[in-house]
């Protein structure tokens, strides 16, 4: 068919159905068609067929289709063909196939296969009502939204286009090169790539790092930066919960600030504090703000507090610790202890006690400039205190009863305490008592080695080794500059009770790295 007639067709169909080149814009026009027909329906309302290439027209909205049915009094339409196409503008493209069109209001419902794209993301759909008025997009029954980052996924879902912000409402699916979202509720600015949730969410990571959300989060798709309320990061070894998270998976660092809380899927361990940063690829988390560890051990519970606890995580089991820094405490029923710095191994269950540590073990004092203490079965089996080693215990009438050396180890049996070896430059001062009251003498002794024995946790027997050297002192010669090994300091001050792990005001120490993101007040996403 040439143009010429063509265009007579057109100018014959425009006048046989009474429009006007001049016709209003609230009313659709016929731009193009190749044959027409006419009748009623089964209701006794009139209508045209236009058959062939055609296009409709109504003000800045175009419709193109292969065969039409068209209510000029109710100014209303039926398209169909193989590609039923909406052009919104120069921006907007709406395809299916097949399509109903009210007019008067502007709303075009997009059936089978249906394609919504405009300049920042296309919607997949097999059913789409289409508010042109309003410039708000719908979807039903499933859909899928592609940006240039992310594919999104819902059963239901709209679109507005003057803002840039889709809304999306049962089994949402956000999936990221990085990561996959889950939520039930989510809206999405296809412009800036930020997505914020309201309810349940869980973002899971490609290295299975998993982020549980219960009231809401912020996610900048680009930059990867997220912000979560009340919410759980979950690590290989522990899952962390706080009231607020801030997830950096651009650099894969996470902040969680407001009664945090870290617990162990293989071990009996607690972690609480005010604040936690999680850095993934070194597997650390640092803990803030008074922090706790609880670690229940056969029946009696182990705490450990100081300034800072950092979790280290491996992928060989025995690389895996706690350290603790600085003003550390340790607290349980027979043990208590304080120390400027503690490595815990969690495999092997070692204490290792650094800079001035003192413990408490029953009625002893130990000082070293190191200890550490192996746990067997949540028992003390053994402390090895390293250099400078310095024992002092007390007796019925509170004389100090001390021993030092070089090194010293310290031997348990069933949490009691059963034997201490001194090894090198070993000095004693022993008080023997008659029954409890009375002072037998004053024991003082020098020696290489010097080999303790208790009977449940009383001193019973000393051994003294490699050419001794001893005073024993009658009651009234002893004077008071004599009853002190060279170093000796009664710290029972210092002893840690439940109340100080708790309740500690630590010095200023530095904390986490500060979070700058505002969160930005977003309208509550709507559905028809």
């Amino acid at each position: 068919m040439n143009n010429i007639v063509r265009i007579a067709i057109v100018i014959s169909l425009l006048a046989f159905i009474g429009v006007a080149p001049a016709f209003g814009q609230s009313k659709i026009k016929i731009d193009k068609a190749e044959r027409l027909t006419g009748g009623k329906d089964a209701a006794g309302n009139s209508y045209r067929k236009l058959i062939g290439d055609v296009q409709l027209v109504q003000g800045n909205t175009r419709i193109f289709g292969d065969s039409v049915i068209y209510y000029q009094d109710r100014n209303f339409t039926e398209v169909f063909g193989d590609i039923v196409r909406i052009e919104e503008g120069d921006t907007i493209v709406v395809t299916g196939g097949q399509l109903r069109y009210d007019g008067d209001n502007k709303i075009a419902e997009m059936r089978d296969n249906v394609i919504y794209r405009d300049p920042s993301m296309t919607l997949y759909t097999d059913f789409l009502d289409y508010n042109l008025a309003d410039n708000i997009a719908y979807y039903y029954n499933g859909g899928k939204l592609v940006d240039t980052t992310n594919v999104l996924t819902s059963r239901l879902g709209n679109y507005r286009t003057a803002t840039n912000l889709a809304a999306f409402k049962d089994s949402v699916v956000l999936v990221n090169p990085e990561y996959t979202l889950e939520a039930d509720t989510l809206e999405y600015n296809t412009a800036t790539q930020v997505a914020y949730t309201r309810g349940p969410t869980v973002i899971t990571s490609e290295d299975s790092t998993q982020l549980n959300a219960e009231a809401g989060s912020e996610i900048s798709t680009t930059d990867k930066q997220s912000i979560f309320g009340l919410g759980t990061i979950e690590t290989d070894a522990y899952l962390i919960s706080a009231d607020r998270l801030f997830a950096d998976e651009l650099n894969k660092r996470y902040n969680a600030t407001s009664n945090v809380e870290m617990v162990s899927k293989e071990q009996d361990v607690i972690i609480i504090g005010d604040s936690a940063f999680y850095q993934l690829e070194e597997g650390v988390t640092k803990i803030y703000g008074n922090p706790v560890m609880k670690k229940v051990m056969e029946g009696d519970t182990l705490y450990l507090a100081a300034d800072t606890l950092v979790s280290v995580e491996d992928s060989i089991p025995a690389n895996e610790r706690i350290l603790a820094y600085p003003n550390v405490r340790i607290y349980r029923s027979d043990l208590q202890g304080i120390a400027d710095s503690l490595a815990y191994n969690l495999l092997d269950s070692m204490l290792f006690f650094y800079q001035d540590p003192v413990l408490w073990a029953q009625g002893s004092q130990i000082e070293a400039d190191s200890i550490n203490i192996e746990l067997v079965n949540g028992q003390i089996h053994k402390m090895n205190a390293t250099d400078n080693s310095f024992v002092v215990s007390t007796d019925t009438l509170s004389n100090f009863n001390q021993i030092k050396g070089r090194d010293m180890e310290a031997f348990f049996n069933e949490g009691n305490i059963s034997n201490i070896n001194v090894h090198g430059n070993g000095e004693s001062i022993y008080f023997p008592l008659q029954g409890d009251s009375v002072i037998v003498a004053m024991n003082r002794i020098l020696c290489s080695d010097i080999y303790i024995y208790f009977d449940e946790n009383e001193l019973s027997s000393i051994k003294f080794d490699v050419k001794p050297e001893g005073k024993f002192i009658p009651p009234h010669e002893i004077t008071p500059e004599e009853t002190k090994l060279d170093g000796f300091a009664w710290r029972i001050e210092e002893r840690p009770t439940l109340e100080t792990i708790f309740n500690y005001i630590p010095p200023d120490v530095p904390g986490p790295p500060p979070i700058n993101i505002e969160v930005k007040p977003v309208p509550i996403p709507t559905f028809p």
